[in-house]
Order: C-alpha cells, then structure tokens, then sequence
C-alpha cells in the first residue's frame, strides 16, 4: 500500500472513532437528560440502546445495499453527511 492510502485509512479510522464516541458520549450525560425531560435514568438509557440496536441493525445491510459502490466514496459520505448534520444542529441550538 502507498503512503497515501496509509493516510486515508487512518484518517478513517480516526473518523469512525469520533461518530462512535460521540454518540456513545450521552452516557455520562444520562442523569442530566433524565433530569431535563423528567424521566427515569433508565428511560433515558434507551437513547444509548436505540443507537446500540441501529447499529446492530444497519451492519449487516448496509453493506449489501452499498456493495455496487466504491468503499472509500461510501465511508467518506458517511463522515461528509455526520460532519454536515453536526455542524447544522450546532448552528440550530443556539
């Protein structure tokens, strides 16, 4: 593999590490969300099992549904489409 590729693949994996912390980072926050909407702890623990299920869910099809297109032009979308939907919805909370 060229050191360009090396560098794609880690700017990738760098990528997929923050999406999956970032939404695995409502953990710490439970108590806090439980609070604001006046629900149990456990209640607003399902927001971590719902994003837990839809990955479970979307692993196995996704990648049936993307085989016909290129692997790098997929993952980028998906990194392109998270960085857009978050700075969005910084700008729209305020």
């Amino acid at each position: 593999m060229t050191k360009r590729t090396h560098l794609l693949i880690f700017i990738l994996t760098i990528g997929v590490f923050g999406i999956i912390n970032t939404e695995m980072g409502v953990i710490g926050l439970l108590p806090s969300i439980a609070n604001h909407f006046n629900v149990s702890i456990s209640k607003a623990g399902l927001l971590v099992s719902l994003f837990a299920l839809t990955i479970a869910a979307s692993g196995p099809t996704l990648p049936l549904l993307f085989s016909g297109i290129n692997r790098k032009k997929v993952m980028l979308l998906g990194l392109g489409l998270n960085i857009l939907i978050n700075r969005t919805k910084m700008f729209v909370l305020r």
